[in-house]
């Protein structure tokens, strides 16, 4: 982990997951969120100009917290490292903006320190099993993984998501 993020780049570029309601509300960001199908469909249809970017600055998807929930975790990592994966490396590479994907249950990431990870807490069936989004959406970059928080001086931080800034 690299460490924290406290500016605002994660709104412009980079690949983060966001889960504080609060930040999105500010952001007035809540009727421009797509759905994973939408954010899958933009892919198929080679990252159209009219793609619903807050303020021509981020693409913010929601859906991923389900559909890795739906499937069992041996599927949800094949589905993830080899459909998801080549959608958020096209996006990166074809777009100039972030991707944001909007998972709001802060509490189902786990931070791993001996692995040097971060995990998401699956639900349904697998309820409590540790699943490897986090090295599934950034390819294993673990390590240079950047925690989102507030900006505020003089009080503890809010910890508001987590940043990548490229995968590779």
């Amino acid at each position: 982990m690299s460490g924290v993020l406290t500016d605002d780049k994660w709104k412009r570029r980079g690949v983060s997951v966001l889960w504080c309601g609060n930040t999105l509300a500010k952001l007035k960001a809540a009727n421009r969120v797509v759905s994973l199908r939408q954010f899958v469909g933009f892919y198929e249809a080679g990252w159209p100009e009219d793609m619903p970017l807050l303020n021509d600055d981020g693409l913010y998807v929601a859906g991923l917290d389900v559909a890795v929930d739906a499937l069992s975790p041996e599927d949800a990592i094949e589905w993830l490292e080899s459909e998801i994966y080549e959608m958020i490396y096209d996006f990166q590479n074809h777009a100039e903006a972030a991707l944001v994907f909007w998972m709001p249950d802060s509490g189902r990431w786990k931070e791993d320190v001996f692995s040097n990870s971060y995990q998401w807490c699956l639900a349904g069936k697998y309820d409590a099993q540790l699943f490897p989004l986090g090295n599934c959406i950034w390819n294993g970059a673990q390590k240079d993984v950047r925690r989102i928080e507030s900006p505020v001086a003089g009080k503890n931080n809010e910890w508001l998501g987590l940043y990548l800034e490229r995968i590779s």
